[in-house]
């Protein structure tokens, strides 16, 4: 009798210093991930808390969508609440760069012979509350051998968010060049607020203003120009059908110093991707400058088909 109550007594003690010494490994037997952002090789972004995940799919309780199942094959990163799990190699980057390279170009011959070139490259990284943008636009053409368009443009731009991520401040540098518009070259240094409607990978819309100095070197001998500007800025992003889906990005550069001037850019673009990498990219430009230059033009559209590739 007395054997077997000491070892039911050593069996207690040896469970408790078990229980006692492993607290965190028993926790996290019964604690699941509750709460995971599933960054995807399209380089749209959910999170939500996480109802079932296997080695072919993870299931997204999203509060807006409800629950969404997205296959494993199609994610490039899983950020949990307690750490980073990559869902293909344990070196994958927790918030990694997107980026695109696009190039278009078409000719024509007959009685006149036209070019176009365009060239595209834009890189994006967004962390849980910080955004970064860099991007290059070139764009040349000719008519019958005598080039009539010389244009590119870079920008440079950091948001962060506050406010349940809704409402973010920026800073952005810009600067362009167009030949025949008489800009040699034309710099904007800028600051502002904004606010993001929806941001879900079906549906994107957001609305900024900024304020900015404009200082622009012409080609020829008219003397330099400083003017503070207001950049309002609005932009939507939606799914079609299938991976398709729809842009449209307007900006407008009134002037604080000159009542009733101002420019405007506007690009609408449509996205039907070929794989996970290529995509064809449709896009119309208008650029309006109501204080064109000379015989410039005040208006300026440009339709461009370009071939995208994501890496």
């Amino acid at each position: 009798m007395m054997d077997k109550r000491c070892f039911l007594v050593l069996y207690a003690g040896l469970m408790v210093c078990l229980i006692r010494g492993t607290p965190g490994l028993l926790y996290a037997e019964v604690q699941a991930e509750p709460y995971a952002e599933v960054y995807l090789k399209n380089k749209d972004r959910i999170s939500g808390k996480v109802v079932l995940e296997d080695d072919a799919q993870i299931k997204i309780d999203h509060e807006v969508l409800g629950a969404i199942s997205i296959k494993k094959e199609s994610i490039e990163n899983i950020v949990f609440d307690k750490g980073i799990k990559p869902a293909q190699t344990p070196t994958k980057e927790a918030y990694p760069w997107s980026r695109e390279f696009s190039i278009g170009y078409d000719k024509s011959s007959g009685n006149t012979e036209n070019s176009h070139l365009s060239v595209n490259l834009i890189g994006n990284k967004k962390t849980d509350t910080d955004e970064f943008t860099v991007k290059a636009d070139v764009f040349y053409s000719s008519a019958n051998k005598k080039m009539d368009a010389q244009k590119w443009y870079g920008m440079v731009r950091y948001a962060y968010s506050f406010w349940g991520k809704k409402w973010y401040n920026f800073y952005k540098f810009e600067s362009d060049h167009d030949r025949f518009a008489n800009i040699d070259y034309r710099i904007i240094p800028s600051l502002g607020l904004g606010y993001w409607f929806d941001d879900t990978p079906t549906w994107k819309a957001m609305a900024e203003v900024g304020v900015g100095l404009e200082h622009t070197r012409f080609r020829d001998n008219t003397k330099d120009s400083n003017e503070p500007i207001l950049i309002p800025r609005a932009f939507f992003e939606k799914t079609l059908f299938g991976s398709s889906r729809i842009s449209q990005d307007i900006v407008f550069y009134p002037s604080l110093k000159e009542t009733g001037e101002y420019r405007m850019h506007s690009e609408t673009a449509l996205i039907n991707p070929i794989n996970e990498k290529l995509s064809l990219r449709l896009s119309f430009i208008d650029d309006y400058n109501s204080d064109a230059a000379g015989d410039t033009k005040k208006n300026d559209t440009r339709f461009i088909s370009s071939l995208a590739y994501s890496f």
